[in-house]
């Protein structure tokens, strides 16, 4: 089986902008599928002009058996329109709950895209009850499936080589946010917790203008920057907690990835997340967005109890392996291919 991948958003060398697209490709293709892809690169919109015919070309030239695009109408408007094959669109987030809303424009388009799909794919339950609720798709054409973790990447590590390596205090109470420094990631309650904690130090990685003089001014806060994707685990292994305090997500694939390193992440119940823990222990580790009392509670727990931090490490790191490993959705993902192949006799 051949599919035609296309999508608007997609690593470069220079950037790691949406790499879990890559990433699922390639399990995907690791299980049996031949892609062939369609994808842009570089953040700027002169670009879409040469993704737009690449993706008209190989739809109307190139031999597939099934299209699937990401992140809906800006890279599913051509394979809606030019539809030679069953279409598969995933949805990631913000397609879904936010674009919809900019303006009728927008919201014409994802309905569009939705009515001529054969299935869609979201990311969270968050996201399927927007496609069916606000765009119009039916239940029995939306499956929910998180993006997939290569867990022999985001693996536990060695922490004391790894903080020796980083030039980190093996003494350091370490809690470590990885995110856009945007007010929707929660930037505000982790300065807030900070101001609470201060005998623990909190590492930001990201990029962002939002709160960041703040940040700097923090006295336990430590602002990394933007690092490297495949150096993500690595800090990872460094930290004692990972704390991410979102007021909205799809499913955070970093979440994900903390838990697959074994570290313990304390997130908001946004998106996907309390589905990822769903009848765990961990469950409680999920707070409501906002509540930054139960944020800071869930946080000192864990910093005060080595033990009880190694304890839910080790059973964040075995749902990953259960449920979220990249074979398994790639598996997943290609069953849905098999599908429209037969609901359409291909």
């Amino acid at each position: 089986m051949r599919v035609l991948a296309v999508s608007n958003m997609y690593p470069s060398k220079k950037s790691a902008r949406a790499v879990f697209v890559k990433n699922q490709i390639d399990d995907i293709a690791n299980v049996g599928i031949d892609f062939l892809r369609v994808v842009k690169t570089k953040k700027a919109r002169i670009f879409y002009l040469t993704f737009f015919l690449k993706s008209i070309f190989y739809l109307l030239f190139s031999s597939y058996d099934v299209i699937h695009a990401h992140y809906g109408f800006h890279s599913a408007f051509f394979p809606a329109l030019i539809k030679r094959r069953p279409l598969v669109i995933s949805f990631h987030r913000g397609d879904a709950l936010d674009e919809p809303r900019r303006n009728w424009l927008y919201c014409k388009s994802q309905k569009f895209v939705v009515r001529r799909s054969d299935h869609l794919i979201a990311v969270s339950d968050e996201i399927k009850q927007a496609l069916i609720h606000d765009l119009g798709a039916t239940e029995d054409r939306v499956s929910i499936v998180s993006c997939g973790i290569n867990t022999s990447v985001f693996t536990p590590l060695d922490k004391i080589e790894i903080r020796e390596k980083l030039g980190i205090s093996q003494d350091c109470k370490m809690v470590l946010f990885v995110g856009q420094l945007i007010r929707r990631k929660g930037l505000d309650i982790v300065l807030e917790c900070a101001r609470r904690m201060r005998d623990v130090t909190f590492f930001i990685i990201g990029e962002g203008k939002f709160l960041k003089e703040e940040i700097l001014k923090t006295e336990n806060c430590v602002f990394v920057g933007k690092v490297p994707n495949d150096e993500i685990p690595q800090w990872m292994n460094a930290a004692d907690v990972f704390f991410l305090p979102s007021r909205s997500e799809g499913t955070p694939l970093v979440f994900s990835e903390a838990l697959s390193c074994g570290l313990p992440a304390v997130v908001s119940d946004v998106g996907g997340c309390s589905a990822v823990v769903a009848d765990t222990d961990l469950a409680k580790y999920v707070v409501a967005p906002d509540d930054v009392e139960t944020f800071h509670e869930r946080l000192s727990e864990l910093m005060e109890n080595p033990s009880q931090r190694k304890e839910v490490g080790k059973e964040g790191r075995d749902i990953i392996l259960n449920k979220f490993a990249g074979k398994k959705i790639a598996q997943d993902i290609k069953d849905i291919y098999l599908k429209v192949c037969k609901n359409k006799n291909i």
